[in-house]
């Protein structure tokens, strides 16, 4: 009877553990900013390699903003298949303020598509800039993709 209650308790508490993410090698993609603004991405952890639906992806790095007193950094996925609709984690998105400082966002991938950080505007909710990342495969798909809409006014 201990033994099997011993079983059970280990069992629940491997299924409670959350997912193992390991370091993931990224690519850059597309990427627009306005002077004085830039996302550096310093480490990606996923539970896959491959970024795809179902994993879940921290992402670690420095902003500097210089472009405006205050923005929201966000790290979200452009679905390539689905109707565009998205549930937010509570950890993808971060106020920051101009000048230097750190990031860490996380998020789990909920539809096919490609990853990016982008700051957006804290009363319009627009885009002001940011850049998309991934393996090799998914920039390569995306290589063409114009993102001069981040500077537009």
């Amino acid at each position: 009877m201990k033994a099997t209650l011993f079983a059970l308790v280990m069992t629940s508490a491997a299924v409670a553990a959350p997912p193992v993410q390991e370091s993931v090698s990224v690519v850059l993609g597309p990427k627009a900013y306005r002077d004085g603004d830039v996302i550096e991405i310093t480490e990606v952890t996923a539970t896959s390699g491959n970024l795809e639906q179902g994993d879940s992806v921290t992402v670690r790095g420095r902003v500097r903003l210089d472009s405006r007193s205050s923005g929201n950094l966000s790290l979200y996925v452009t679905q390539t298949e689905g109707d565009g609709q998205e549930e937010i984690d509570p950890g993808q998105s971060k106020t920051v303020s101009r000048g230097l400082s750190a990031f860490e966002l996380k998020a789990t991938i909920k539809h096919k598509g490609v990853l990016h950080l982008t700051f957006y505007d804290a009363k319009t909710g627009k885009p002001f800039g940011g850049t998309y990342f991934g393996t090799s495969k998914q920039m390569n798909r995306i290589g063409d993709w114009n993102v001069g809409y981040y500077l537009a006014d």
